[in-house]
């Protein structure tokens, strides 16, 4: 069958065609066997040393049916669940993990005979919902095991191009793309979403457009080129545009656009953006998602009130003098972004280390601000917007305080001003030093007696720069004579 002819599959109901029956079948033993398995799967009966191959036993034992072979619609209901749960359960074992990978993908791809019946019995539409909310589960039941994750979905992939399952094949590739972000792997995950997307705008599938471009623009951010992210963003926002957009995807749309408006220092409309998608993703109820969208949202408003204090721009620059008032503490309110029951909700280490940093940058102390970053590694350190911009802001402290120490000053030595702002003297000097050289304030460094100079800004001769400008174009004028004689030479 040719590739091309699979998109009508995917219309078809998503239930089997199977035959009218008189009676529902009777699943009771199926059921209890499948609670029995679940009792068994739980933390606290695993860590009691209950043995996992008697869990992978009942597991089995309801995927194959061999007494009566049930295929009605309550038991495949049932027999689908058991198979995301043994999912879970080959995920989980302490195993090599190819071959972890290898059990993963024969129970997927019904080489393993506890599968084989029921995905030959329901059709490619459900097969395929089936291996999908699989690779999801293995994603739950190894977080920390993205190699493994990546095994699984290549091997998956690897099989429907060879069954020609291009419809499930785009849907994998999507996911390997977003695995391979999340393990910064951006080179790689670059050129196979960008095949992708050749592929899924002849065929225009809409659904998986916006996933495609979202995934693009994440990995376009992640390297730091953010006009082409934007780009990829309002591809991705005008497919959704087109057909109805779940409201967990559309969530991540706003919460990408919120990222993007960060970067370019509109924290306001970035703000709106992330208090968008984290109403979305409240009502919803998903608290993992929640978290980091509150945290951008505290993100802004540190950056928003520091860069209005500090006189920073867009593109990071720091006035040479702070104005009057501009040495004194800058409360930044982070209360009333939520509400009561939201912030008992999701309080919790996260919010807590961006409360920390709010603190220590309204206090304009980078000693606090340092050790606010040091107290919560993971939870400022680990996600890209975040870890970016506290740097960008640690770096603008850092000038803004040398600025208010230094300016009293004509000639001061480094080891006063390090002691001042409490921080190694070969950090100052390094920093001072690049100061000078982006135009920051004039001065010097004598390295031999350890001193800043600094000198007094003079006011720019106007008569001068005239002047320069006068004797510049008169040597084009003079230039482009000679040139015309010299041509005028040659005819004569």
């Amino acid at each position: 069958m040719p590739e091309g002819s699979e998109a009508m599959e995917v219309e078809q109901p998503v239930g089997p065609v199977e035959h009218e029956e008189e009676e529902e079948e009777d699943i009771s033993d199926l059921q209890i066997a499948f609670d029995r398995a679940e009792l068994l799967m739980t933390p606290s009966a695993r860590a009691s040393g209950g043995p996992d191959s008697v869990v992978e036993g009942v597991l089995r034992g309801i995927l194959l049916d061999a007494d009566r072979d049930r295929t009605g619609p309550a038991a495949l209901v049932l027999k689908e669940r058991a198979v995301y749960m043994l999912v879970r359960l080959l995920c989980s074992r302490p195993d090599d993990g190819s071959a972890r990978a290898d059990g993963v993908v024969r129970l997927l791809t019904g080489d393993d005979p506890s599968t084989a019946r029921l995905l030959s019995f329901v059709n490619r539409a459900r097969a395929a919902k089936i291996i999908r909310a699989s690779l999801d589960a293995v994603a739950d039941a190894a977080p920390g095991e993205s190699g493994l994750h990546v095994t699984i979905c290549r091997s998956i992939i690897g099989w429907c191009r060879k069954n020609k399952r291009s419809f499930l094949r785009q849907r994998v590739e999507s996911k390997l793309a977003n695995v391979l972000f999340a393990t910064g792997e951006y080179d790689e995950a670059l050129v196979l979403i960008g095949a992708l997307l050749e592929e899924l705008k002849r065929l225009d599938d809409k659904a998986l457009l916006v996933e495609a471009h979202l995934v693009e623009s994440r990995v376009l951010h992640a390297l730091r080129n953010v006009g082409k992210s934007k780009s990829s963003l309002t591809a991705s926002r005008a497919a959704a545009n087109a057909i109805y957009v779940a409201p967990s995807l559309q969530a991540s749309i706003d919460s990408m656009s919120g990222v993007l408006h960060t970067e370019e220092g509109d924290y306001n409309t970035a703000h709106s953006y992330f208090l968008e998608a984290f109403e979305q993703l409240d009502t919803l109820g998903d608290r993992e998602k929640c978290v980091p969208c509150l945290k951008y949202m505290m993100l802004c408003k540190i950056l928003d009130s520091l860069g209005k204090a500090l006189k920073l721009s867009a593109a990071g620059g720091v006035a040479v003098k702070p104005h009057t008032g501009t040495s004194g503490d800058t409360a930044i309110d982070l209360s009333g972004m939520i509400s009561a029951r939201q912030a008992v909700k999701y309080a919790g280490s996260d919010v807590d280390a961006m409360v920390a940093v709010a603190k220590a940058s309204g206090r304009r102390s980078l000693k606090e601000f340092e050790a606010a970053i040091d107290k919560h590694p993971s939870e400022l350190s680990d996600d890209l917007l975040i870890r970016h911009h506290l740097q960008v802001l640690r770096e603008k402290l850092l000038e803004s305080n040398l600025i208010r120490i230094i300016e009293p000053y004509s000639c001061v030595e480094i080891t006063h001003v390090a002691g001042l702002i409490e921080m190694p003297v070969a950090t100052v000097e390094k920093k001072l030093s690049q100061m000078i050289l982006d135009g920051k304030f004039m001065g010097i460094l004598d390295q031999g007696r350890g001193q800043l100079i600094v000198y007094e800004e003079t006011q720019k001769d106007v008569a001068m720069e005239k002047g320069l400008d006068v004797i510049s174009n008169m040597d084009k004028v003079v230039t482009s004579l000679f040139a015309r004689s010299g041509t005028l030479r040659s005819t004569a």
